[in-house]
């Protein structure tokens, strides 16, 4: 039989779960999960459980939209989620129920625009590192020679000494001497 969830998150410990509950219950939700903490926590253990015991067919229900995410991408990707794995999703504020046309068509296009948002931002990052580029600005992680740690790897390849040999008798690290030995060998 098809299960009816509630989810319910507010941000801190002090906001108060009481008015999305009531919602909840009065929709009829068979059981109730509620996390008390930030959004941008990565752990929810209420959010985690309730994922856990979702089957196809079963409605997860919220109170307010933004509640179950922890961002709008978030968000997304759970709704996207529910779909494939053939849970239906209601958000009570905003009227949306991913069961019904309308619904669907609203669920589509928050995720159209959302990843119209992520290749905007992706586009204007590309720009940004190909006018830095240009310009002769670094793009990347530093290059990060040690002049010192050089010469010690410098003077002991020279001597035949082989890479696991320099990096014990210097003490300096594997991918280090690794990378300092291509530097030698150009």
């Amino acid at each position: 039989m098809n299960k009816v969830f509630g989810y319910a998150r507010v941000s801190t410990v002090d906001q108060n779960l009481d008015t999305q509950i009531d919602t909840l219950q009065k929709f009829g939700c068979d059981e109730i999960f509620q996390d008390k903490l930030s959004g941008v926590h990565i752990s929810r253990p209420a959010l985690d459980e309730l994922l856990s015991k979702l089957r196809e067919g079963d409605t997860v229900v919220v109170a307010r939209f933004f509640r179950l995410g922890r961002s709008r991408d978030h968000l997304i990707s759970l709704i996207s989620q529910f779909a494939q794995r053939g849970i239906h999703f209601r958000a009570l504020d905003l009227g949306v129920d991913s069961s019904t046309p309308a619904g669907k068509m609203v669920l589509q296009i928050f995720a159209a625009l959302a990843e119209y948002d992520r290749e905007s931002i992706l586009e204007k990052t590309r720009a940004g590192q190909l006018l830095a580029k240009a310009k002769g600005k670094h793009i990347g992680r530093p290059s990060g020679i040690d002049p010192e740690k050089f010469k010690k790897v410098k003077k002991a390849l020279e001597k035949g000494l082989s890479v696991s040999e320099t990096v014990n008798l210097t003490g300096i690290s594997m991918s280090s001497v690794k990378r300092y030995r291509k530097q030698i060998q150009k």
